[in-house]
């Protein structure tokens, strides 16, 4: 018996590095020893917006995941495009990652004058965050409790409505646009640096109606400070599932659910893309990550690198359709 056991102890350094080899691969594994410093999220808006909770919900889990710090950094201004622009212009290390929306990957390179970014040349997508529909939010003051009693409203007092956007070319100017269009009625858009203001000017009565992002708005829907009125989907949204979706209610290109991805610098090592692709789905799957943006109004999607690539090109000919037609103009 003791050659057998010897035989044993001689082949066990042998047996343990076969197993190191054959399950640590199957672990997901650091990229090169990447990340050995803090890794950046550029929100290139405000706190509190849709964006900024899903930055940091994702931030949280991801830090946990790799062991890093996260840091959620918002860099607000021109629709987005701020953040976005220094975001482009970054080392292209795999430590700045942009939390984009679809205005910046998709509207103001249409709308804006002077961009300085080139979503193809300068952007690397990495992962779709997830989708959000708008919720148009009336003030308490405004008599219109449904679409079809603010389309009434509107038809019998043409051009006193009026309704927020975060700028020109914004989801929500084109929201609007879009309902005025469809339903045959003249309202009057209002802009604004960003949606935080929008809201609250919307609460105050600065104006009557606003297409806002769902986080912002659902806790003055909840606490009856807004009026909720439809969301831009073609379903209702879980996280306020008795309003009903505008695509429904007769006017189906309101179907116009906003969506988040994250975006690297292009130039990031593959192996550092793929990384943060892995473990940003990864996060975004978490129950506790989907369950708290799902309250949100946000769903999490799970989305290859190339069909989130197809996604954004398709998103960019249906918005340069929408916008011509509705003759936006670059600002």
């Amino acid at each position: 018996m003791q050659p057998a056991r010897t035989a044993s102890r001689r082949t066990l350094p042998g047996a343990i590095a076969l197993c190191i080899a054959t399950f640590g691969a199957a672990l997901p594994a650091h990229a090169n020893g990447y990340p050995d410093q803090p890794i950046r999220i550029v929100v290139p808006y405000g706190p509190g917006g849709t964006g900024d909770v899903i930055a940091r919900f994702v931030g949280k889990r991801l830090s946990a995941d790799l062991k890093q710090s996260v840091i959620v950094e918002n860099k607000a201004g021109a629709a987005g495009s701020i953040g976005a622009n220094y975001v482009a212009h970054a080392d292209a290390d795999g430590y700045t990652l942009l939390l984009a929306y679809t205005s910046e990957m998709v509207i103001n390179p249409l709308v804006q004058k002077g961009v300085a970014y080139n979503v193809t040349r300068d952007f690397a997508p990495i992962a779709l965050a997830g989708s959000t529909p708008l919720l148009l939010v009336a003030n308490p003051a405004v008599p219109a409790k449904d679409i079809d009693s603010l389309v009434k409203l509107a038809k019998d007092k043409p051009g006193t409505i009026t309704y927020a956007t975060a700028g020109t070319g914004s989801p929500a100017d084109i929201a609007g646009a879009l309902l005025a269009k469809d339903a045959g009625i003249k309202i009057l858009p209002v802009p604004y640096k960003g949606g935080s203001q929008a809201v609250t000017d919307t609460v105050s009565g600065v104006v009557n109606i606003y297409f806002s992002g769902m986080p912002p708005a659902v806790p003055f829907v909840k606490s009856g400070r807004l009026n909720a009125l439809g969301v831009t989907s073609a379903t209702p949204s879980p996280a306020l599932p008795d309003v009903p979706a505008l695509a429904a209610k007769g006017y189906p290109r309101l179907d116009l659910a906003g969506w988040f991805g994250f975006f690297v610098p292009k130039g990031v090592p593959a192996d550092r893309q793929q990384l943060l692709h892995d473990r940003i789905i990864a996060a975004l799957q978490a129950p506790e990550v989907r369950q708290g943006l799902a309250v949100q109004g946000v769903q999490t999607a799970n989305m290859s690198v190339a069909a989130f690539a197809d996604f954004v090109q398709s998103e960019q000919r249906k918005y340069s359709a929408l916008i011509k037609e509705l003759n936006i103009s670059a600002e």
